[in-house]
């Protein structure tokens, strides 16, 4: 499942032509602020590749938050940053 918060999306649509598989289409209506959004034609065709996810500037999609291990309730986040101190 693709999530895009249109509080955060500015329209930029790099979503839209970098999506190999051509999943988003723009929207004929502007929202509040004005903007065409992109959103979601063909989520069916949708690989989970994340490319759309990388390339937006504003980090206003998420791909498939089910299978993004940071997300789970039951998963430990443990991503061992260093301290800057040498043992």
């Amino acid at each position: 499942m693709i999530y895009i918060d249109e509080n955060l999306c500015k329209g930029c649509h790099l979503c839209v032509y970098m999506c190999y598989q051509n999943v988003y289409a723009i929207s004929s209506d502007a929202n509040k602020k004005g903007v065409l959004l992109p959103y979601v034609k063909f989520e069916e065709r949708c690989t989970d590749c994340g490319v759309c996810e990388v390339v937006c500037p504003d980090q206003a999609i998420t791909v498939n938050v089910n299978k993004n291990w940071w997300v789970g309730e039951d998963t430990k986040f443990n991503p061992k940053f260093s301290t800057g101190k040498k043992d």
